[in-house]
């Protein structure tokens, strides 16, 4: 026999229109919503997802949008956001465009014409301001990793990692460790986390006393693209680098691309680490478990940062606007590996362990 929602009423005593709400995602008192969850569990019901639709005219659908469906990176993030909402009996639809900015806009077009309830966004760089036109046909966003540069203009919410935090840990770790020339790779272009990350780098630096000599504009930037070029790009450069006649002592990575790139430049000119140069990577790849010598890294929360982005985008999707626009900054975690070479003979090392929130800039 077909389980309904009267069964479910008189299952837990409760009107049926307090059921109907629980099933569409409007606030109930929390003890009606523990009685509820049970019944169902008990009685094994299955809502008529189509007949909610045609009533509600909602879709009952999320996106979620990324530049670089290959990018197996974000695949965390992906997979935290997609088990969030189908247990809440959400559809979830990934969707890419593969940096191209004009497909990203047909892509947008198509998610508002299927009306889409949410989207979480990973956008091209922070630039990109087109979630306003999802905004504008009524479709909540939350942005990850950047702080969009418009986004006094189109408010957004956005969830990243401690970008400040993690990156002045490593370049604490490399100045205590007796570290005085490094060398930041991969100086992206239009990307606030990864400015951040270089920015906080050469003002741990300055704080004591050392003008690094380079700047975020030594170099021409590298532009977000598709991933192998990235890298290729990234080994090139440090190649350059570890080739020239002052080669630094330390290298800070500022993602996993730029690792990727750097590991395969040291392979090449034959350089053991840390023996030969020290190596600290903001992001943990798991590549980086079959390195010989353990990397020195901060690893971003990324489940943490899908959950994160999941209950703001399911508030907004609920009408709860109380808070908006909110950014939060998700903790990271250090890793005290061995590609680090301490220059002090016998001197300790200092080991951190979590990174503290910072505020909006």
């Amino acid at each position: 026999m077909k389980i309904t929602i009267k069964d479910i009423a008189k299952e837990t005593g409760l009107s049926t229109a307090t059921v109907s709400k629980y099933l569409n995602n409007i606030k109930i008192q929390e003890n009606n919503r523990k009685l509820i969850e049970d019944a169902i569990q008990r009685l094994g019901y299955h809502p008529n997802r189509s007949a909610q639709m045609l009533r509600s005219k909602k879709t009952r659908t999320i996106g979620v949008l990324i530049s670089d469906l290959g990018n197996y990176f974000w695949g965390p993030v992906i997979g935290t956001v997609s088990h969030y909402f189908t247990s809440r009996q959400y559809t979830v639809i990934t969707c890419s465009y593969n940096f191209d900015k004009e497909r990203e806009k047909a892509v947008i077009q198509d998610i508002i014409s299927q009306n889409f309830e949410g989207l979480v966004m990973l956008p091209f760089d922070n630039q990109d301001y087109y979630y306003h036109l999802l905004q504008e046909a009524g479709i909540p966003v939350v942005v990850l990793d950047q702080l969009p540069v418009m986004r006094q203009k189109y408010p957004v919410d956005c969830v990243l990692s401690d970008n400040h935090g993690g990156s002045a840990l490593l370049a604490e770790h490399l100045f205590q460790n007796g570290h005085r020339n490094i060398y930041i790779l991969n100086h992206s272009k239009y990307s606030y986390t990864i400015e951040t990350r270089v920015q906080t780098v050469l003002d741990i630096y300055r704080q004591h006393g050392i003008k690094l000599s380079q700047s975020p504009s030594d170099d021409a930037p590298i532009i977000f693209s598709e991933t192998q070029s990235v890298i290729f790009q990234n080994k090139q450069r440090l190649q350059k680098i570890l080739e020239s006649d002052s080669p630094p002592t330390a290298i800070f990575f500022t993602n996993y691309l730029a690792a990727m790139g750097g590991l395969s430049a040291i392979n090449s000119v034959s350089l053991n680490v840390p023996d030969d140069i020290s190596l600290v990577c903001f992001d943990y790849d798991p590549l980086f478990r079959a390195m010989h010598t353990s990397m020195t890294c901060v690893a971003q929360d990324l489940t943490s940062i899908g959950n994160t982005a999941c209950e703001i985008l399911l508030r907004r999707i609920c009408g709860d606007y109380s808070n908006f626009p909110c950014t939060e900054f998700v903790n990271v975690q250090f890793h005290s590996g061995k590609s680090v070479r301490n220059l002090y003979a016998g001197q300790k090392t200092l080991h951190h362990k979590t990174s503290k929130p910072v505020s909006t800039p």
